[in-house]
């Protein structure tokens, strides 16, 4: 064990609610069942919990959800940012309804990583998104591009959306943008029990399209990445990535934060927090994780991590056929694992 006194990264979910329904979304919004949206933390515990990340030491903290910036109470929860004097903080958002009022406030507040979520173009986008909310994305990110240091576009690729995927980079190319990332559907959520998850075949000629991409065009001129560790079998990770790569790099330097408190190291294969940060500051709950932190990592190798990641769908797979739940979120709905 490296003997990290705090994770590198700290995913924090700021809500389950969001304002799409996502043909695809990881955390279910809209079917999150009552009693565990009442269990989740107030703005002032999620406040408490950024700043002892802070404290910590943690290098990266994400925001995300759900759509976080909907959570009410969220623009005073912006007030804790500038108090944090180590982490960075990047948001994940939709991008979708904000006003301009609302991302002026957000890169106010000194958040200076952005990630928007866009998984096509506009017909595309509306079939995945379920919204004609295209063009109002496009702006929104357009302006907070120009605006912050690091801004990136997220894209979920599945069955709905794999044919149009390089359109969309195209698109993001001609409008400006200069960092893309394709990030898999798996097998939790929306996007497994929806069945569109790709298939192996399917996914390795995509593997293969962004090579060739990445070869006939210079990252400083486009980055496009396909966010897939794993994804080869034998292939060492490389030397150098974003920060979001880094819990793949380094397996034990990560945590999530599920919005009613739950802090795992992994949403995918934890078998079970490793606390509460109602029941304990993080700062406890990261140290005494440590020993199920070292059992994980020894019983989940390379191999195995690449199963679960990509849980490929078959070829010909029955409508039928049960699916494994994964995630904690998962199992906490529909298997009524308990909720603090």
């Amino acid at each position: 064990m490296p003997g990290y006194s705090a994770p590198v990264r700290a995913s924090v979910d700021v809500t389950y609610a969001c304002d799409l329904r996502c043909v695809h979304c990881r955390t279910n919004t809209g079917e999150i069942p009552a009693h565990i949206r009442r269990r989740m933390l107030s703005v002032e515990q999620l406040g408490e919990v950024l700043l002892e990340l802070d404290r910590m030491g943690a290098f990266e903290i994400t925001l995300t959800g759900g759509e976080p910036t909907i959570r009410k109470g969220f623009w005073s929860l912006l007030d804790v940012v500038p108090r944090l004097r180590f982490a960075t903080v990047t948001l994940i958002t939709n991008a979708a309804n904000q006003t301009r009022e609302q991302l002026d406030r957000i890169v106010d507040s000194g958040i200076s990583s952005i990630r928007v979520s866009m998984d096509g173009t506009r017909e595309t986008f509306e079939a995945v998104r379920l919204v004609d909310a295209f063009d109002r994305v496009i702006e929104n990110s357009a302006y907070l591009r120009d605006r912050v240091r690091s801004f990136k576009v997220l894209t979920t690729v599945m069955r709905t959306n794999l044919h149009n995927v390089l359109e969309l980079t195209a698109h993001l190319r001609r409008t400006g943008f200069r960092r893309q990332d394709l990030i898999l559907v798996r097998a939790h959520g929306r996007g497994g029990r929806n069945r569109l998850l790709l298939t192996e075949d399917e996914t390795m000629r995509l593997h293969a399209e962004v090579a060739a991409f990445q070869d006939r065009v210079p990252a400083t001129e486009f980055d496009l990445n396909l966010n897939a560790p794993y994804l080869v079998p034998g292939r060492g990770m490389p030397t150098h990535q974003d920060v979001v790569m880094f819990p793949y790099l380094v397996k034990d330097s990560s945590i999530a934060i599920s919005a009613t408190g739950d802090v795992t190291m992994s949403r995918l294969y934890s078998s079970h927090p490793l606390g509460n940060t109602k029941d304990a500051p993080v700062a406890d709950i990261w140290a005494r994780g440590q020993e199920q932190l070292a059992r994980e990592q020894e019983e989940f190798t390379d191999e195995r991590l690449r199963e679960i990641f990509w849980d490929f769908a078959a070829a010909e797979r029955s409508t039928s056929e049960p699916l494994v739940l994964t995630s904690l979120l998962d199992r906490q709905i529909f298997e009524g694992y308990e909720v603090r």
